[in-house]
């Protein structure tokens, strides 16, 4: 499984973060090999919080790796990437497994 990770600075337009992640959750269920999509909610907590610099976490897991790199490069995202650009996240992209 490959999930994506994306985090948003406390910094940027809730309400206009909440958007994004609609959007992409829209754009990413009708995608192949879609597992899921889930944010934070409320404040972060813990010691990588204190700092304040992040404020939401994406989390969105597709089957494969080929699935994954399809939805994020595709033109349905494209807008969505770009209005998501602009507020300055940081992505990952990795493969995970169960423990």
């Amino acid at each position: 499984m490959y999930r994506s990770l994306s985090m948003y600075p406390k910094s940027a337009d809730a309400a206009l973060v909440d958007e994004i992640v609609q959007r992409s959750a829209a754009v990413f269920r009708q995608s192949s090999g879609f597992r899921s999509c889930t944010t934070s909610v409320d404040a972060l907590m813990g010691p990588g919080a204190k700092s304040g610099e992040v404020g939401r976490l994406v989390f969105v897991d597709f089957d494969t790796l080929e699935d994954a790199l399809g939805a994020l490069q595709s033109e349905d995202f494209e807008d969505v990437r770009t209005a998501s650009e602009q507020l300055s996240p940081t992505h990952y992209l990795f493969e995970c497994r169960d423990v």
